[in-house]
């Protein structure tokens, strides 16, 4: 989300987290989150413009505003909990807290023996998803990034001994490899559709999703489709009391029959539209848009 906001957090916040309970460190956490967007308010008045650009200004955006920066540092809670906590404390997190429903999807997708992609977003608790999937037995692989070198430690740390593969640029890993390798051992790759940093932005391909114009890129095709995996929408929403409720639908069992990419987003404009104070990339919003380029 931001680049500042991330380096504070994940410098004085892993002990926190991994000592405090949950509750403890997850209001500390937001406080001085809270904090840092008071004074930041740059920051603060883009994420508010870009609401109302998406949404319209009025009643519903003003609603998300006022919930918007809440979850956008409960992201990071989750993200330093799963890093930073031993094993078995996530295991008992995981197992007590989030409730999934519809893993038939990933089921009927895993059993064509071709992997699956299980499509994700920057939206809700993304980041319980892969232990979420591991704990009940799923064989996980996650392409992604980490904003310092001491959460990708943590991270590498965390997912050692367990079910969990990290595919990361940064470190070396060749990426488009891993996923292929990943999808051809039968693993579910989680991988994030809205991930515009990653993007081919070209004017020619566009798409129309939230009244705009959207960029996309064709990557989620062209790896559904020489990998021959079907794909899953996977997303996690989080509720009050620190629950979670994680859910499964089939985009497309067979990804030579349709666009893969297109369904992909249609589906991330859906979960976004239901739930937008659950969306942590407000700041990247401009980016999509083929007519802000």
């Amino acid at each position: 989300m931001s680049g500042g906001l991330s380096r504070v957090l994940q410098t004085w916040f892993p002990d926190i987290v991994r000592s405090a309970p949950p509750e403890t460190s997850r209001e500390l956490l937001v406080a001085a989150g809270s904090i840092y967007f008071a004074v930041n308010r740059g920051e603060r008045d883009l994420i508010e413009r870009n609401i109302d650009d998406l949404l319209g200004p009025g009643d519903k955006a003003d609603s998300v505003k006022r919930r918007v920066f809440r979850n956008i540092l409960e992201h990071y809670f989750e993200k330093l909990l799963i890093a930073n906590r031993p094993i078995g404390f996530v295991r008992r997190f995981v197992s007590e807290r989030v409730s999934c429903s519809g893993l038939e999807s990933l089921d009927e997708a895993l059993a064509r023996g071709k992997g699956a992609i299980a499509v994700t977003a920057h939206l809700g608790a993304v980041e319980l998803i892969p232990p979420t999937l591991a704990l009940r037995g799923y064989p996980v692989s996650v392409v992604l990034e980490t904003g310092t070198s001491r959460l990708r430690a943590a991270l590498e740390r965390a997912t050692a001994g367990t079910n969990v593969r990290l595919i990361i640029a940064s470190r070396g890993d060749k990426v488009l490899s891993g996923i292929f390798e990943a999808l051809s051992e039968g693993r579910i790759l989680v991988t994030q559709v809205d991930e515009v940093d990653a993007w081919r932005r070209r004017r020619s391909r566009t798409i129309k999703l939230f009244g705009n114009s959207l960029f996309y890129d064709h990557s989620l095709d062209f790896i559904a489709k020489r990998s021959g995996s079907p794909s899953v929408g996977v997303f996690c929403r989080r509720f009050e009391g620190l629950r979670y409720d994680l859910r499964c639908e089939p985009i497309s069992p067979d990804p030579h029959a349709e666009n893969v990419a297109e369904k992909a987003l249609r589906l991330w404009e859906r979960e976004l539209l239901e739930a937008p104070e659950q969306w942590y990339e407000w700041k990247k919003w401009e980016l999509m848009k083929a007519d802000s380029a």
